[in-house]
């Protein structure tokens, strides 16, 4: 094998391996990005982030001490996050819509508030438009539905104490 052979093999290895290495770097950045802003939220109320999750863009946390939720989402331009007083909802529940047929189109936690002028929170953990693939989005919603739930009945509980 000469050196030119070589040479242009290297080239072409290095041309295909780039948008790989490219877009890698792209989803570490975009994740350290979410990650600070999800952060600073809770710092920004002088609260912490007991427990957390992080995928596509989004963020999810609790500190079930002060039961609060903290959402935060970021899309393209478009920025959404919420601090969320659990002690003012009654509970949570899941929303899952098709498109018609197997497919998943959107997953939600929607937040029922105590008083009735108060209008329901919905938090989305899934949209087609955004990304084709679910990836563990199921899951985390099953997974933050039990612990809003939760955290929801143990605010009761200290209410009825009181």
């Amino acid at each position: 094998m000469d050196s030119g052979t070589l040479i242009i093999g290297l080239i072409i290895l290095v041309i295909c391996a780039l948008p790989f290495i490219l877009s890698g770097r792209n989803r570490i950045t975009n994740e350290q990005n979410i990650k600070k802003a999800f952060f600073e939220l809770a710092q920004k109320n002088n609260t912490s982030i007991l427990q957390n999750d992080f995928w596509f863009k989004t963020a999810i946390g609790i500190n079930t001490t002060s039961h609060q939720l903290f959402f935060y989402r970021k899309i393209k331009d478009n920025e959404t996050s919420a601090i969320i007083n659990l002690s003012e909802y009654q509970k949570c529940s899941i929303i899952k819509l098709n498109d018609g047929g197997n497919n998943i189109d959107i997953i939600q936690l929607v937040l029922v508030p105590n008083a009735a002028k108060k209008s329901k929170i919905i938090l989305e953990f899934y949209n087609s438009r955004f990304t084709t693939m679910l990836d563990g989005e199921n899951q985390l919603v099953d997974k933050w539905s039990k612990i809003i739930n939760e955290t929801i009945i143990n605010t009761l509980k200290i209410k009825k104490v009181v």
